[in-house]
């Protein structure tokens, strides 16, 4: 059996994000978990709707529901997507392979059908502006409004971005959007590619233990110029 549909029976379906309130769990939170999510491939779409300079975009994602098939994802009619949805703009997103091993999350959303390829709502992002233009800079930080706890296990090795002010990102997920042969097994020697802001330092390190990273209600995220993703861990 396929390791999505695994993960699918064990979570009914799985979410990565939430709009639910920042805080510890309550009794009619729904919580759920995922695991096994190592190398597992995913994609998304980002809704971009509002009036400039106030824009939201609301992330759909694949995972849990299907490994987003190349044939379907390539037969996006963005266009399409647009009128059917009121949207400013859609952005395609993916494809991506996590990173984590496995997530805890919060009040999963609905699940939609675009045109075969099923998603599920996970979260909206706050959308940054460069010269009055939707757009995220490499290497800048975004907030993702979401409520989850991500574990990278004990004796995985960790791609790191360590930046002058002492705060530490661990990619979460890489990306095939601009390299689309990016492997795995060449990411512990990214940093000889990436393009780093000064004083910015690329690592690999090998956990010792487990490293779970709780947010509750906003994550900060960003991304490299190859669109991988790496979420604030200190």
């Amino acid at each position: 059996m396929p390791r999505f549909r695994r993960v699918l029976i064990l979570l009914t379906a799985a979410a990565l994000g939430t709009l639910a309130l920042a805080g510890p769990a309550t009794a009619k939170d729904r919580i759920v978990n995922t695991k096994g999510m190592y190398g597992d491939r995913y994609c998304e779409y980002l809704v971009l709707k509002g009036t400039l300079p106030n824009l939201t975009g609301t992330v759909w994602n694949t995972y849990g529901l299907n490994d987003c098939p190349e044939a379907l994802w390539k037969a996006t009619d963005v266009a399409a997507l647009k009128t059917e949805l009121g949207a400013l703009s859609i952005v395609l997103n993916g494809p991506r392979y996590w990173l984590i091993d496995r997530a805890q999350i919060y009040n999963p959303l609905g699940v939609r059908d675009f045109h075969g390829l099923k998603m599920r709502e996970l979260t909206t992002v706050n959308i940054p502006l460069v010269d009055g233009v939707p757009k995220q800079l490499p290497y800048t930080e975004v907030t993702v409004n979401r409520r989850t706890t991500f574990t990278w296990k004990a004796g995985r090795t960790v791609h790191e971005l360590l930046a002058p002010n002492g705060r530490r990102y661990t990619m979460q997920a890489y990306s095939q959007i601009v390299d689309p042969v990016l492997q795995r097994g060449q990411l512990s020697g990214l940093g000889s590619r990436l393009k780093l802001p000064a004083g910015w330092r690329y690592r690999n390190r090998v956990l010792r233990k487990d490293m779970p990273v709780t947010t509750y209600g906003r994550t900060t995220v960003l991304q490299d110029e190859l669109q991988n993703t790496y979420q604030r861990s200190r």
